[in-house]
C-alpha cells in the first residue's frame, strides 16, 4: 500500500512538472510569436487603413495569447496608434474591430469551420497546417527548432494588403 501511495505520488509530481514546463514553453513561444506579430504589423501596408477608437488592434480568439501578448507587447504602437489586445469570438461583429488576428492551433479548427467570414483589410496569421492554404497570410513553423515563417503574398493582396520586402526576404514565399 506504501508503495502505491509512492508511486501515485511519483505520477502526480511528473505530471505537474510535465504540464508545467509545457505551459512554459507555450509561453516563451508565444512571446516570441507577438513579437513577429509586432513588427508584421509595422511593416504590412493597408490599402485602406481602419483603425477603431484610434487604435491599432491585434485580435485572437485564444485567450491565453492575448493574455501573455498584453504582456510581450504592453504600451507598443503601430502607426502612430496604440496597440490594443483584443480577445474575440469568431463571427463578423467581432471581426471589424480588428486590423490583425492570429488563429493559434487550439482555435484553427473553430476557424476553419466558421464559414462565411471576411478578412478584408484583415492581416490573418496562423501556425497550424494548411493555414496559407484557407486563405490565411502568414503562417508560423519550426525549423531546427526556430520559429519561421511564410507569407503568400497573393493572400495579403486580394484582401488589400502588402508586405514590406524587408520582411519578404526573411520568408518563405508560398502561393495561397
Amino acid at each position: 500500500m506504501q508503495l502505491l501511495k509512492l508511486l501515485l505520488n511519483g505520477l502526480l509530481i511528473t505530471l505537474t512538472l510535465f504540464f508545467s514546463a509545457n505551459s512554459a514553453a507555450t509561453e516563451k513561444e508565444y512571446m516570441l510569436k507577438a513579437g513577429f506579430l509586432y513588427n508584421f504589423a509595422r511593416f504590412a501596408n493597408w490599402v485602406t487603413p481602419t483603425y477603431h477608437n484610434d487604435n491599432f488592434t491585434l485580435c485572437s480568439p485564444d485567450e491565453t495569447f492575448i493574455n501573455i501578448a498584453d504582456v510581450a507587447l504592453t504600451k507598443r504602437s503601430i502607426k502612430k496608434r496604440p496597440l490594443v489586445n483584443k480577445h474575440i469570438s469568431l463571427n463578423s461583429s467581432s471581426l471589424t474591430q480588428c486590423n490583425m488576428v492570429f488563429i493559434t492551433s487550439k482555435t484553427y479548427q473553430d476557424w476553419v469551420n466558421t464559414p462565411g467570414l471576411t478578412y478584408q483589410n484583415i492581416l490573418l496569421v496562423g501556425e497550424s497546417d494548411g493555414f496559407i492554404e484557407n486563405n490565411g497570410h502568414i503562417r508560423f513553423f519550426l525549423s531546427s527548432g526556430k520559429v519561421r515563417f511564410e507569407i503568400s503574398p497573393n493572400n495579403l493582396k486580394s484582401n488589400g494588403l502588402t508586405m514590406s520586402s524587408k520582411v519578404l526576404r526573411l520568408a518563405r514565399i508560398v502561393d495561397g
